[in-house]
C-alpha cells in the first residue's frame, strides 16, 4: 500500500501579536489553499510507502528531507562541486515526487533540504506522525503512540511544533535580499505566539491551536518537536509529566521501563519528546518556555512559547 500526499510550496503571510503581516514560505495541502505554518500534518501507518508530490510555486528550487526516518538523501552539487541541496530539488514551477518507507512510529519533521538555514526559517517545515500497527483513529481503545507494551496509551493527543521567527530576516528574504544575521523576535507553538496559541483550530495560514483541554483523569500525550534553531526549555507548571519517548525512541518496553518524570524539559533543535500525564484536578496549568526571553512578542511579555492545559 502507498500513502499519497500532495504539497504546494507557496508564499504567504502570517499574523503575529504586535507585528504587521509577516511574509513566509510554507506548504499548502491544495493548489487553491493558503500556505500553512507549520505545513500540513502528515499521518501515515508504520511500514507503508509514502509518496509526496511537491509542486513548487516559489521563485527558487526547494527539496524535501525526512530526518529520523530510514531515508537516504541524495546530496546535489553544482558543476563546480559546490553543495546545492541535501536532496534533488523541485525547480520553480515544477513538481517532483519524494518517496520513503516509514520504518518506525513516532513524530518526525519533514523540511526543506535546500538552503535550510533560510528556507526552514521561512517556514518550509511540518510534522509527520507515523502510527503503530493496529492504530485506528475511530477506535480510542487502539490509541497508543508506539504500540502495545510501550506505555503510551492516550485519550488526548496534542502535537506541538516549536519554532522561531526573525521578522527582519523574513522581510529581507521575501524581498530577495540577504539577511543581516539571525535574531528571532517571535517564538511559536504551531506557528502561533501567545495569546494566539489559545485560539481554536481554523482554516487560515496558522491553522493549529496549542491549547489542551482535558477532563480529570484523562491521559494526555504531548508530542513536542523543535523545528527551530534554538533550544527550548519547556515547563509544564504544577504537573509532573512522564517522558515516554525521546526522538521517537520509546523508553518503555515489556521488559524495561526507562521513562522518567520531568516538569522542565530541554528540547534541542530538531529533537522531539513524547510526554504523558494524567489530567489533574480542575484548573488552568501553564505550559511555557523557561527561557523567558522566548515568552515575548517582540519585547513585550507575555507572549511567545506559552499556552494552557485547561481541566474544566
Amino acid at each position: 500500500m502507498t500513502v499519497n500526499y500532495n504539497l504546494w510550496a507557496k508564499t504567504g503571510s502570517i499574523s503575529l501579536p504586535g507585528a504587521g503581516p509577516v511574509p513566509f514560505w510554507g506548504f499548502a495541502p491544495a493548489t487553491e489553499g493558503p500556505a500553512r505554518l507549520p505545513g500540513p500534518l502528515l499521518e501515515v501507518p508504520q511500514g507503508e510507502n509514502v509518496e509526496i508530490s511537491l509542486t513548487n510555486d516559489l521563485a527558487s528550487g526547494i527539496s524535501l528531507v525526512f530526518p529520523g526516518q530510514d531515508f537516504v538523501p541524495q546530496p546535489v552539487k553544482n558543476p563546480a562541486g559546490t553543495f546545492v541541496s541535501y536532496n534533488p530539488e523541485t525547480a520553480s514551477g515544477g513538481t517532483l515526487t519524494y518517496s520513503l518507507t516509514v520504518s518506525r512510529p513516532g513524530i518526525f519533521l519533514y523540511e526543506s533540504g535546500t538552503a535550510p538555514e533560510k528556507q526552514i526559517q521561512m517556514g518550509l517545515y511540518g510534522a509527520m506522525v507515523v502510527r503503530p500497527p493496529g492504530f485506528d483513529p475511530g477506535n480510542p481503545a487502539t490509541w497508543t503512540a508506539y504500540g502495545s507494551g510501550s506505555g503510551t496509551d492516550f485519550d488526548i493527543e496534542k502535537i506541538m511544533v516549536l519554532s522561531e521567527v526573525d521578522t527582519a530576516m523574513h522581510q529581507a528574504l521575501a524581498s530577495g535580499d540577504e539577511p543581516a544575521g539571525y535574531k528571532p523576535d517571535y517564538f511559536l507553538i504551531n506557528g502561533r505566539s501567545f495569546p494566539d496559541t489559545l485560539n481554536p483550530d481554523d482554516s487560515g495560514p496558522q491553522p493549529y491551536g496549542a491549547k489542551v483541554t482535558a477532563a480529570p483523569g484523562q491521559r494526555v500525550l504531548l508530542r513536542i518537536i523543535n523545528a527551530g534553531f534554538m533550544n527550548h526549555n519547556i515547563r509544564l507548571q504544577d504537573i509532573d509529566a512522564r517522558v515516554v519517548a525521546g526522538d521517537s525512541r520509546p523508553l518503555i518496553t515489556p521488559v524495561l521501563d526507562k521513562s522518567y518524570l520531568k516538569h522542565t524539559l530541554t528540547i534541542g533543535s530538531g529533537q522531539s519528546y513524547d510526554i504523558l500525564f494524567t489530567a489533574p484536578t480542575p484548573g488552568k496549568y501553564v505550559l511555557y518556555d523557561r527561557n523567558l526571553n522566548c515568552c515575548v512578542n517582540g519585547n513585550n511579555f507575555p507572549g511567545g512559547i506559552m499556552t494552557l492545559v485547561e481541566v474544566p
